[in-house]
């Protein structure tokens, strides 16, 4: 458990964004196997919030993706912080309304909790004390006043002596503080005027920090969803609830959508951001090596198709599609084009196959089939541990690539020498310096 803050970034897309929250606890655990886990969140669920109706509480397992606060997220920007306020509260009823939503919360709606000292100014007077006097008094009872200093190796430590923490816990210990006043206001054997002669105390709410993004004011509110219920969806049943609502906004209000899709699109921006600069220098490196513009074809065609493959095995296997499954599809086009280059190589150094004999194409496919299945067995085998280890993040990895290569393998010995030959067909291929005459 870590209570008031929230827990270590143990996992790559953790946040740590509620240090220093009172109201706020964050507990991990941890099950015999992850099937367990997902057999056990609907129902700590739907049990915590039955026993707990006071209390926002959500229980989720670790997800892949970047990070966000919330999966669903509207942000209203504006001036006016009632408006805002009312604004968000507004979008909260209608979000709650949707389906799969659980919880809802709002940015500007967190309110921190305030003691207002109403005194009264004639008694405090005629006790000779000032009202900077009581506010200093009550700091020091409170806060503490430092008295000295504890030199700890090359550290000076504060001494700060204050009440014990069992007098100051709750709103009636305040009426207990006695303050002392000036000598010339104080009798023999007399302790102090308690707070509760002087004035009268009331709890009430006040707003906390204001939210700003890009030096606008806002209200963020945040939506959490159901467990294995994609966040698009709900999202798109958002919009369509608030067109259906008539939710419009006042001149001068602007409404903006967040939350995981938007962090997804920005990550996978940043992913692919250099993509057309490797795609050009693979395609230069590619002709340069072959010389052939046809053949760099093939190559990119097999490529292109292992990405496709990579997605089947996960759509088999029902695993959701992540940024493991984007890193492991890079890596699958890599296999796939090392597969075709070997088959392609051993093609342009036989004098029959640049000509298009089939008997001879077949004879080379045939040549290199053992090289090449055994490169798949082992890359196979290799990720066999990872795809057995359950989770959500390396199954998918492990899949996409390993199911890929096996579908890109069988790919590659059919589709590779056939699109070889028909190109062949048309006109010959120029054989390679490595050829046997």
């Amino acid at each position: 458990w870590f209570i008031g803050k929230s827990a270590p970034s143990f996992y790559y897309n953790l946040q740590q964004s509620q240090d220093g929250s009172p109201n706020y606890a964050q507990a991990m655990v941890t099950t015999s196997h992850f099937s367990v886990a997902n057999r056990l969140i609907p129902t700590l669920q739907k049990q915590l919030d039955e026993q707990f109706p006071e209390a926002q509480i959500l229980v989720k397992k670790l997800e892949q993706g970047p990070p966000f606060n919330a999966p669903v997220e509207l942000r209203i920007y504006g001036p006016n912080l009632d408006t805002l306020a009312m604004l968000g509260d507004e979008v909260r009823r209608i979000m709650s309304t949707t389906k799969n939503m659980m919880h809802t919360r709002a940015s500007l709606s967190e309110a921190t909790p305030k003691i207002w000292l109403e005194l009264d100014e004639e008694l405090s007077r005629l006790s000779g004390l000032s009202l900077q006097q009581l506010a200093g008094q009550t700091r020091n009872a409170l806060d503490g006043s430092v008295q000295g200093s504890v030199l700890e190796t090359t550290e000076n430590i504060p001494v700060r002596v204050r009440f014990e923490s069992g007098e100051r816990q709750q709103l009636k210990d305040l009426n207990k503080l006695y303050f002392i006043p000036p000598k010339s206001h104080q009798t023999e054997g007399f302790p102090g005027l308690p707070l509760s002669a002087l004035g009268e105390l009331t709890l009430r709410p006040s707003r906390g920090v204001i939210p700003r993004r890009n030096g606008q004011r806002l209200n963020s509110i945040e939506g959490y969803i159901r467990a294995d219920v994609l966040p698009a969806s709900v999202l798109s049943d958002v919009e369509n609830a608030l067109k259906e609502q008539g939710f419009t906004l006042p001149s001068g209000y602007t409404l903006e959508f967040g939350g995981e899709g938007e962090k997804r699109d920005d990550a996978v921006g940043n992913l692919l951001a250099y993509i057309g600069m490797i795609v050009a220098l693979l395609v230069l490196v590619i002709v340069l090596s072959f010389n052939s513009f046809r053949i760099s074809f093939i190559i990119f065609a097999v490529a292109f198709q292992s990405a496709g493959l990579g997605l089947l095995s996960i759509y088999i296997f029902q695993y959701p599609f992540g940024f493991p499954v984007i890193i492991s599809l890079l890596g699958l086009m890599g296999l796939a084009i090392n597969a075709a280059i070997v088959i392609l190589a051993e093609l342009k150094a036989n004098k029959q196959a640049v000509e298009g004999d089939k008997d001879a194409i077949i004879c080379c496919v045939q040549s290199c089939a053992r090289h090449i299945s055994t490169t798949t067995i082992t890359t196979i085998g290799g990720f066999l541990p990872l795809m057995l280890s359950g989770g959500g993040f390396w199954p998918p990895f492990a899949i996409s690539i390993a199911g890929g290569t096996l579908l890109t393998t069988l790919l590659s010995f059919f589709f590779v020498p056939a699109l070889f030959y028909w190109f062949a067909r048309h006109k010959p291929f120029e054989v390679s310096s490595a050829s046997v005459s």
